[in-house]
């Protein structure tokens, strides 16, 4: 964000290569698939009880207690997740993973990729390398690669997505997908190719780690400057 924000309120550089290439992906044929999803089939039945057994309740208690009840599902999941991982995480699993994750740079890109791909969810695919990580089978630098890979392929489920949309304002969604996939596997590009530029993540992951361990308010505090502060203040900077 940092690189890329500056050169875009100066140049536009990724809206105007987003919009040449959507204008040319909806000049040809149809290229829709939008239906790719394979989650959605699984979890749509299960999403249908509990809506329609919560809409007896009056509004907003049927809202708050599904809300509610969807934290709890969720830390529950977590929960179970870590412990289930742990105990898979032997033999021949534990190779398959390893191989994955840790035979190159390129291999650990391209296999986050392709689970977020499948998932259709980056925060999935990185919550399933926290229990690895905390268990001590894999360590930061050897997860790297793979994290970089699911930011990318989270922007090709938005790209899925995009490609669904017809009408006067397909070429907008297109675009947006599209300046998302460009500026990950741009970003991504050029951070891991350029030595010095590669540490920094990990050293910095590890120094905030370490930070957050003895004062949690610092996660707090990195989240709201990078994504917020820093952005709005640049903004203002250069509309100044």
């Amino acid at each position: 964000m940092l690189i890329f924000l500056p050169l875009e309120i100066a140049f536009g550089l990724l809206e105007k290569i987003s919009l040449f290439m959507a204008s040319v992906i909806l000049g040809g044929a149809s290229l829709s698939l939008g239906g790719l999803n394979f989650v959605k089939p699984i979890t749509k039945p299960v999403i249908g009880v509990f809506r329609d057994l919560f809409q007896t309740l009056p509004d907003p208690l049927g809202g708050v207690v599904l809300a509610s009840l969807g934290v709890i599902v969720i830390f529950a999941a977590i929960g179970s997740l870590s412990r289930l991982l742990r105990n898979a995480m032997i033999g021949q699993a534990r190779k398959t993973l390893l191989c994955a994750v840790n035979c190159g740079p390129m291999a650990g890109i391209a296999s986050g990729t392709a689970v977020t791909v499948l998932v259709q969810s980056s925060s999935t695919t990185t919550s399933l390398m926290v229990p690895f990580a905390g268990a001590g089978l894999l360590n930061t630098r050897e997860i790297y690669p793979f994290t970089l890979g699911a930011n990318i392929g989270t922007c090709i489920t938005s790209l899925l997505a995009a490609t669904a949309i017809s009408g006067p304002y397909a070429i907008f969604a297109l675009q947006i997908a599209l300046v998302h996939l460009m500026y990950n596997v741009l970003g991504v590009t050029i951070i891991y190719s350029i030595e010095f530029l590669r540490e920094l993540p990990i050293k910095g992951a590890e120094f905030l780690a370490e930070m957050a361990t003895e004062r949690k308010s610092v996660v707090m505090a990195y989240v709201l400057g990078v994504f917020f502060i820093v952005p709005v203040l640049r903004l203002a900077l250069f509309r100044g």
